[in-house]
């Protein structure tokens, strides 16, 4: 992104400016080659979004679905998990250095298809607030009851399966293996989880979302222009009934149902509080501050939309928008996979024609 050296008078109106100091911390070279389990129902969905703008602008080569031209919901490698070079749109000559689609975490496969030195990264949900939102995403019909979600936990919490990788959605889908998810060894499961933990640069917890972007943004040697975020998709559950209390005995009946899922989180919760506290007291004013200029962002191409330049602090560089921002601003993220398929597409016809010049 190219900076411009145009001075900026903020407004009385700007709170951007009361939180800038004076010197930006030095970072090294910014990670451009990761991988992102995109979890459902775990605000994957924004964090597709920001991820996918960050790779469009930074011209990375992402694993894209090859059977789709525009695959927002679609599968890489889920549910099977299996990846190989020929799942991904042709990038002749190069490898991957993006998967951004729904896939199921499967480092072996996955390293084979990336350059070297991949990063993941990881997302994961309360497995309670996770399950009320699957469960109201696909059974809409549901919400016409009093309180469906606690009849369905009163019916279903002894139901048996061969494997419940249905119940603890969220750890499969972050690699923990099928074969394990019925065992009653309870440091088998722990170890495991552990081993999988390792696997992930970041792990981002949905409940603190903004607060897993700017560990990411720090972990990555990125910028708070890189994680900035429309805050249109940052919604609650949609109705009073997705909201209805349950009884100490139905959230017992989906922590047995899903065991594996509660175990994981509670080890990545506390993972991610143990990262934070090693960033220092200094990490929550990069957070107000990441927060302010977030809702500047978002107010400005909600209103003007025209240029607008964002001055340097200690934690942002100085940055513009415009109206071509504030366009994709309002993207969906649909239009977002597009952006990255055109990005693809721009790569190899460059590379073509490099090929065919002889260079």
């Amino acid at each position: 992104m190219s900076l411009m050296q145009t001075r900026y008078h903020p407004t009385a109106q700007s709170n951007v400016t009361k939180l800038v100091p004076t010197s930006l911390p030095t970072c090294g070279r910014p990670v451009t080659n990761f991988v992102f389990i995109k979890v459902h129902k775990t605000a994957s969905g924004s964090t597709f979004m920001v991820l996918a703008r960050f790779g469009r602008n930074h011209g990375m080569t992402i694993c894209y679905p090859k059977r789709h031209r525009k695959a927002m919901h679609i599968q890489l490698s889920y549910p099977s998990g299996k990846l190989t070079k020929k799942d991904c749109r042709p990038s002749p000559g190069r490898k991957y250095n993006l998967i951004i689609h729904h896939s199921v975490m499967n480092k072996q496969a996955m390293a084979r298809v990336m350059e070297p030195g991949t990063k993941y990264i990881g997302i994961f949900r309360e497995p309670l607030n996770h399950f009320r939102s699957i469960f109201f995403w696909k059974n809409r019909m549901a919400r016409r009851k009093e309180n469906p979600l606690g009849e369905f936990l009163n019916r279903n919490h002894d139901r048996k399966r061969s494997y419940s990788k249905h119940h603890n959605f969220q750890a499969y889908t972050m690699g923990f293996p099928k074969r394990l998810m019925t065992s009653k060894n309870e440091s088998q499961i722990y170890e495991t989880i552990r081993t999988i933990a390792g696997w992930y640069s970041v792990v981002l917890i949905t409940e603190y979302w903004e607060e897993s972007l700017v560990l990411l943004k720090r972990k990555f040697c990125w910028t708070l222009y890189d994680i900035l975020h429309t805050t249109d998709r940052l919604h609650a559950l949609h109705t009073k009934k997705e909201h209805v209390p349950l009884t100490t005995e139905q959230k017992q009946n989906h922590r047995k149902m899903s065991n594996i899922d509660y175990v994981m989180y509670d080890y990545l919760n506390e993972t991610f509080w143990q990262h934070i506290t090693k960033e220092g007291p200094e990490f929550w004013d990069e957070v107000t501050y990441y927060k302010t200029l977030n809702s500047e962002v978002n107010k400005h191409c909600n209103s003007v939309g025209g240029k607008r330049v964002f001055p340097a602090g200690k934690w942002s560089q100085e940055f513009v928008i415009d109206s071509t921002f504030c366009k994709e601003w309002k993207w969906k993220e649909g239009q977002w996979a597009g952006a990255c398929w055109n990005e693809v597409e721009k790569q190899n016809k460059e590379a073509q024609l490099k090929k065919t010049n002889g260079v």
